[in-house]
């Protein structure tokens, strides 16, 4: 060494660190201070190479320090290497900085001054640090989690990139929001005020609103549920959180599967609500576990315990299950796949039998000690849904008997009075022309008695209909027993009933039966307030005596017997005889004056609102055709149609309907009052009219814009090959079928399926005796649960109390038509209707 040299080093002597002078052409140590010698007692390190001192895996760093072309004269170089002596350690981290010295003489050897400064304690924590956040990542990501992090005090906001490809943005780059208002907007607007709501309770600190679910549409388009967990980190000096940072977790799948199993929803939304997972090390050597309280609240260990042994869990696990329990983690490999199992637990508080999914993998440390990381979460839940969707075939089976029993309800429904359970005047119809084509084959005479009660009106009107209900129960009974067993018994409406009888020889069998009727419904009757006697008007027909006309003409005839016997005061009985008969030709008067009001536009349509069940929304609007009188009045469709069919001029009153209806339509959307769609009844005529069309293409409707109602006997009728090819053009041009007054009607579930409406509209028929009838309710069930089953939308009509909406909506129809909630009106009072509720929405 040099003068210079010497004197140098006897300074660095006095310094605190190491310090070593190696000759770099053979790494040789060719002079350390006192410090040096500490880091290797006993040895002396004069002579002996640098590497000896230097960890294996960190020569390459040497070399890199002062290398040829990183050893410059007078530079400093620093770099982090363990230093040590002996073999097997200590090994301890330390900054090592190295300058090359000047050659003071031509082909000296090159020379380096190095400085070892202990860094040990300060680069652990950071290892340490670091294994951590390596864990927590893994535990994030492979539970699909993404994490945010805002900063309220700095205004910074982190979205990892699990959070963002969940939402199909791009990993990096700004989020297509700036601002919370704007990310709002992304939000489900059923979800966006609770949301709103919850992040402002966050920043209030309450706790409660630290845990929640929302929809959030994904950039594609589509709307994703997200699980959303967070808490508060820092705080602002009036304990405000000022830093909140917690996961999302795309819970979409599981949503769905709570929608395909509408029975197992609660249980569901509880194993989605208490879905947690706990992170743990698992120490191989020691057996012990470190986890988090997670994983203790998973096992149920109330004392929160930092570590346990690992059979504390095995103890816990049930003894089916140790086997597999204990295999998922013995088959580990370093840097191998993650292994996973699972198995049941009984938790060591409560003894609770829950399922357990268990997610390991294997990590050898610095020090070769095997440590497994992973994660745990009960999936009791979930492993219940598999056992239900098990069931899930059985369950369908179920339903479709359900469907079948059903429909045979709905066909009983369509025949028979709901009050008295007698068949209905369209199951008399059937059964008498039955009759008269059996007659028409043998020797056996049909008769029809057509029995009015006297005065019932004024029993409702006395008594009230409470009690008009039970006289009309009474009165069926009475002709009941009286029947006999080849006599068919019908209630027609209202407080006419009617008795078919099929007799041999004259007709005496029907007028004693006919006093018989008389004499038994003249017996008192008890009722809440008193006792009545009732008496009945009888019109007689035989077949006999319409001739030719078959049943229709029997019908016919019988009220006309009815009339008569009414006129002759209560309680007269009267047969059919052509002399009675009243004329059935046509009024010319009504007949032009009806012409005169087409041509004149006389008829205009009527709305009347189709209400959503469960917000009140009006969702359509049924079109109605109504006759405008010259005192500024207006008729009703039953005092204008039979006329109009008979004349056959219902397809013109249809057509001016339907075109006033569009033009309407048309000018409340260029109003900007955004209605809803339209609806109007297609008769079975002009569905078959070959101009129907070419008409409505002619209108240049926009798809969405009309629904046709038909009734359910035009599915069921063998349909004309008009009928059949407008039926397929009205679907293409976008507009919408429904099935009106279903449920009176033979349309089985294959019928539906074939025709595929888009509603049904159950009959008001059905709907009206809904508060006192349980029988009738479960015969609208029926009815929703066929169209929630064909995904079909059912609309009630009829609706005409608050207790009609509240059954009908608990039962789960769609949407809602009565007075109940508005009754029909003429356009102007539409168009003011839909601006109120267009002011109503934006308030």
């Amino acid at each position: 060494m040099s003068g210079e040299a010497e004197l140098a080093f006897a300074v660095l002597e006095q310094s605190p660190m190491a310090v070593a002078v190696v000759e770099l052409d053979g790494q040789t140590i060719t002079a350390t201070n006192a410090n040096f010698e500490t880091l290797a007692p006993g040895t002396k390190a004069q002579g002996r190479s640098i590497l000896e001192w230097i960890h294996a895996d960190d020569h390459p760093l040497l070399r890199n320090l002062v290398g040829p072309t990183s050893g410059v004269s007078g530079r400093e170089q620093k770099c982090e290497m363990r230093i040590g002596r002996r073999p097997d350690g200590p090994w301890r981290w330390m900054l090592v900085a190295a300058t090359v010295l000047p050659e003071n003489e031509a082909g000296a050897r090159r020379r380096a001054l190095f400085y070892f400064i202990d860094i040990h304690t300060q680069k652990s924590h950071e290892l340490l640090e670091s294994e951590r956040a390596r864990r927590w990542n893994y535990a994030l990501v492979s539970s699909g989690l993404g994490v945010w992090d805002h900063d309220y005090r700095r205004q910074e906001y982190f979205y990892s990139q699990t959070w963002r490809a969940m939402r199909g943005y791009a990993s990096t780059g700004a989020t297509p929001f700036a601002s919370t208002e704007q990310w709002l907007q992304l939000v489900h607007p059923d979800d966006r005020d609770f949301v709103a709501h919850a992040i402002e309770r966050q920043k209030a600190g309450d706790l409660k609103y630290m845990n929640f679910e929302y929809r959030e549409r994904h950039c594609d388009g589509h709307w994703i549920w997200i699980e959303c967990r967070g808490d508060a980190v820092e705080y602002f000096p009036d304990n405000r959180p000022s830093r909140i940072i917690g996961t999302d977790q795309d819970v979409t799948d599981r949503k769905d599967a709570e929608a395909l199993l509408a029975h197992t929803r609660q249980r569901l939304e509880m194993a989605l609500t208490t879905s947690r997972i706990g992170v743990f090390e698992h120490d191989r050597a020691t057996g012990t576990v470190y986890a988090d309280a997670r994983i203790c609240e998973i096992y149920g260990f109330d004392d929160q315990p930092e570590s346990f042994d690992i059979q504390r869990v095995f103890d816990l696990v049930h003894p089916e299950d140790l086997k597999r329990a204990a295999a998922g983690s013995a088959g580990l490999t370093p840097g191998g796949a993650p292994a996973s199992s699972e198995f049941r637990i009984h938790r060591e508080n409560d003894g609770s039998l829950r399922h357990i999914r268990h997610l390991v993998r294997l990590h050898i440390g610095e020090d070769g000690q095997e440590t497994i990381v992973g994660i745990n979460w009960d999936v009791t839940e979930e492993v219940r849904l598999r056992q239900d969707l098990v069931t899930a075939k059985q369950l369908a089976e179920a339903r479709n008997f359900e469907l079948d029993r059903a429909k045979s309800d709905i066909e009983y429904a369509a025949l028979h009075d709901y009050l008295t359970a007698l068949p209905n005047r369209r199951f008399l119809e059937d059964e008498l022309e039955r009759r008269v084509s059996i007659a028409a084959a043998s020797d056996v005479n049909v008769g029809l008695l057509q029995i009015d009660i006297d005065d019932f009106k004024g029993i409702n009107s006395a008594y009230g209909h409470g009690a008009g209900d039970r006289v009309l129960s009474h009165s069926a009974q009475t002709l009941l027993d009286l029947s006999k067993h080849n006599d068919f018994v019908a209630r027609m409406g209202g407080d006419e009933f009617a008795m078919i009888i099929s007799y041999d020889g004259g007709c005496d069998r029907l007028e004693q039966t006919a006093k018989r009727i008389q004499l038994e419904l003249a017996k008192p009757v008890v009722l809440d307030d008193g006792r009545v006697r009732l008496s009945a008007s009888i019109g007689i027909a035989t077949l006999e005596s319409e001739g030719a006309g078959g049943a229709a003409a029997m019908l016919r005839d019988s009220d006309h017997a009815l009339k008569q016997a009414k006129s002759k005061g209560a309680g007269q009985i009267a047969f059919y005889t052509p002399g009675i008969r009243f004329s059935d030709a046509v009024d010319r008067k009504p007949s032009d004056r009806l012409m005169q009001a087409i041509d004149q536009s006389e008829f205009v349509p009527f709305y009347q609102p189709q209400y959503d069940a469960e917000t009140l929304d009006i969702r359509g609007i049924e079109t109605l055709a109504r006759w405008r009188q010259a005192d500024g009045s207006f008729s009703e469709p039953s005092s204008f149609i039979p006329l109009a069919q008979s004349l056959n001029i219902m397809n013109m009153i249809d057509a001016s309907i339907l075109s006033q209806a569009l033009e309407d339509h048309r000018r409340w959307r260029e109003d900007g009052l955004a209605p809803p769609r339209l609806s109007l009844n297609l008769s079975p005529h002009r569905l078959s009219d070959p101009a129907l069309v070419p008409e409505l293409q002619r209108t240049e409707l926009p798809a969405g814009t009309l629904t046709f109602e038909l009734l359910e006997s035009i599915f069921l009728d063998q349909q004309d090959d008009v009928s059949a090819y407008n039926l397929k053009q009205i679907r293409r041009l976008g507009i919408n079928i429904d099935v009106d007054d279903f449920g009176t009607g033979y349309t089985s579930i294959t019928g539906l399926l074939k025709v595929a409406p888009n509603g049904l509209k159950i009959a008001r028929e059905l709907v009206m005796p809904l508060p006192r009838s349980y029988d009738q309710r479960a015969i609208v069930k029926s009815i929703v649960d066929i169209g929630k089953t064909l995904n079909i939308k059912v609309i009630a009509e009829g609706v005409e109390t608050r207790q009609h909406a509240r059954i009908l909506t608990e039962l789960g129809c769609d949407a809602l038509q009565g007075y109940w909630l508005a009754r029909p009106m003429p356009a102007d009072a539409m168009e003011t209707l839909l601006r109120r509720k267009m002011a109503e929405a934006s308030a």
